[in-house]
């Protein structure tokens, strides 16, 4: 896993190496810039840049990583010069040092006061802004505004230092300028602008610098964000003389008219996690189309009301069916008839009582978002599946509020709670009762396309039917059903990928446990 941190707690863990650790600050700026600078160097030979390099300092720390970065530019023979936004004889502590070592090599240093002088600052090959940190609040003005919209302007690759000027590193909100860069190199974690939408649309391709922070200031138990690392991931093992029954049995209660496909993607890619049965509980009015859709899984035909949705009738059907499940799916497509949401939500209750671990999706989170009694009493061994809308109809949270900080309402969410909830979205968490969320790092536009939660919800559920928990069995089905998604996108492009397209390529990263 990797930490993602506030802003106030990357301030101090700094503070802790400084001041309890003995290392300097000069120590860790210096790390700063020339990790920073060795991934530049990487960049530039990845798209082939030429020219001058112009480095954009600003009045702080950040401008202070920028000098470090200049100074290993100029040692190594690239034409490179600096841009100090004010006087840099303003600067205080290790940025002014390293400001004052700058100029002591003499390397070019430009001074911008004034609009009028950034007309003749053109023609880079690139730029480095080390312009502000990732502590502003609201919107740029003044000079740096105007520093921002031209470097956007130039059209040349853009290098941000720790986090693009404009941006607040505690939140994905994006007001006034911001730079729009091609890379971003942060240092020592990733702080929450870096990765949650609008505000990761200007960071490029991220890049994390080692400024030599310990591990054991750096793996703090107070920081309850996570990244999730492919490392993390947790595959069942397939013995040499397993059979069905020992691999997991599986059962899905999903399907209406219309909504063959929500059941057929998800007992698709639950059988493709290598579960041994699946059984998939429908309206008896779509067996047939059922029994042509899917070739490995068995059908079990339910009775079903007058609307052609699983009815009351069901019930004992269904019963037996959980009792035979290692691990059941309630909800994809099927449908919200009044009988069927009271079907669905009885189901939910007899799986608690049966402790059979359970994922609710679709129609199911919707049945329980009108019985809220009923959900929050789910146990440990339940998942839900929401997207943004659905967790919306769980809770008495705002769509603004969801919006600016998901991380922190799922967490506030399932502070009461004792089951997981794997909240979809651009990217996608999992959240744990005990406070931990993992922010999923897989995946792309590809995946908006209804369909898309039904492969997601077949591969965690046939996991969880082969032993996982359903937080170990969520964190790993996000990865993968992302890491799909991406391997598809240099064939398809995003606009082109489909749900079904998906089931296509899970053999190849199923089998990375094997290797």
């Amino acid at each position: 896993m990797i930490k993602i941190v506030s802003i106030d707690q990357m301030r101090a863990m700094d503070a802790k190496t400084i001041d309890t650790l003995g290392v300097p600050g000069m120590v860790l700026m210096e790390n700063a810039g020339r990790q920073t600078y060795e991934y530049i160097l990487e960049f530039i030979s990845k798209i082939g840049a030429t020219g001058r390099i112009d480095v954009y300092c600003g009045k702080g720390n950040n401008g202070g990583d920028g000098y470090v970065i200049a100074r290993h530019f100029f040692n190594n023979g690239y034409p490179v010069r600096i841009l100090s936004i004010g006087s840099p004889e303003s600067l205080k502590g290790d940025a002014k040092t390293n400001y004052l070592i700058c100029k002591n090599y003499n390397i070019p240093i430009h001074i911008i006061e004034t609009t009028d002088q950034l007309q003749d600052q053109k023609s880079p090959g690139l730029v480095v802004d080390a312009l502000l940190g990732t502590g502003i609040k609201g919107e740029v003005h003044g000079i740096f505004k105007d520093v921002i919209d031209f470097i956007n302007d130039l059209g040349v690759p853009v290098v941000s230092v720790d986090i693009p000027s404009g941006l607040n590193g505690d939140l994905p909100a994006v007001s006034g300028s911001v730079i729009l860069a091609d890379l971003t190199v942060t240092m020592a974690l990733p702080k929450r602008a870096h990765l949650f939408y609008p505000a990761k649309k200007f960071v490029g391709l991220l890049e994390i610098a080692d400024i030599s922070m310990p591990e054991s200031i750096t793996n703090s138990d107070k920081v309850s964000l996570n990244q999730i690392e492919f490392s993390d991931l947790s595959f069942p093992s397939l013995e040499d003389d397993a059979h069905k029954y020992t691999s997991g049995k599986l059962f899905i209660l999903a399907g209406s008219p219309g909504m063959t496909g929500a059941a057929s993607l998800t007992a698709s890619a639950a059988l493709r996690t290598g579960v041994g049965l699946v059984n998939i509980g429908i309206p008896q009015s779509l067996n047939p189309v059922m029994e042509i859709k899917i070739t490995e899984g068995l059908t079990v035909p339910l009775t079903e009301t007058i609307e052609g949705m699983v009815s009351k009738d069901a019930l004992p059907g269904i019963k037996d069916r959980i009792d035979w499940a290692d691990a059941v799916i309630i909800g994809p497509g099927s449908g919200r008839g009044e009988e069927t949401l009271q079907v669905l939500r009885e189901s939910i209750q007899y799986c608690q009582e049966s402790a059979t671990p359970t994922l609710v999706d679709a129609d199911g989170l919707f049945a329980l978002s009108e019985d809220s009694d009923l959900c929050s009493k789910l146990s440990s061994g339940f998942i839900l599946t929401p997207h943004h809308g659905e967790f919306l109809r769980l809770t008495s949270f705002s769509k603004e509020q969801i919006q600016t900080e998901p991380w922190l309402y799922l967490e506030k969410y399932l502070s009461d709670k004792k089951f997981t909830v794997n909240l979809k979205g651009a990217p996608s968490m999992v959240g744990t009762p005990d406070g931990r969320i993992f922010i999923n790092p897989t995946g792309n536009a590809g995946l908006a396309k209804g369909g898309s939660g039904d492969v997601l919800a077949g591969i965690i559920g046939g996991l969880m039917a082969r032993g996982l928990d359903p937080d170990e069995a969520a964190i790993t089905g996000n990865y993968i059903h992302g890491e799909a998604a991406d391997l598809l996108l240099s064939s398809y492009g995003a606009v082109s990928i489909l749900p079904s397209d998906l089931l296509e390529v899970l053999p190849e990263l199923f089998d990375l446990d094997e290797e």
